[in-house]
């Protein structure tokens, strides 16, 4: 298709693993529903929130890790 650019945005998709605190074996991923996100930095942030947020919602869990993915978005321009 001629007269056509192709643009790959990446925009960036923010998970934290969580484990229960009685038994550290057990662990769930939590996926953001606020996103995705244009930066790293800003999903870096975001999952820093979830984290502090968790007790208020989750209090037997402790956060463990986070991953900030990326997630192509095409686009024509």
């Amino acid at each position: 298709m001629e007269g056509y650019v192709r643009c790959v945005l990446i925009m960036f998709e923010a998970f934290v693993l969580v484990c229960l605190i009685s038994n550290p074996t057990l662990c769930h991923t939590l996926q953001d529903i606020e996103g995705p996100y244009s930066s790293r930095r800003v999903c870096t942030e975001r999952a820093y929130e979830i984290a502090s947020e968790l007790p208020s919602y989750l209090p037997m869990y402790i956060p463990k890790q986070y991953m900030c993915m990326e997630q192509p978005k095409g686009t024509r321009i």
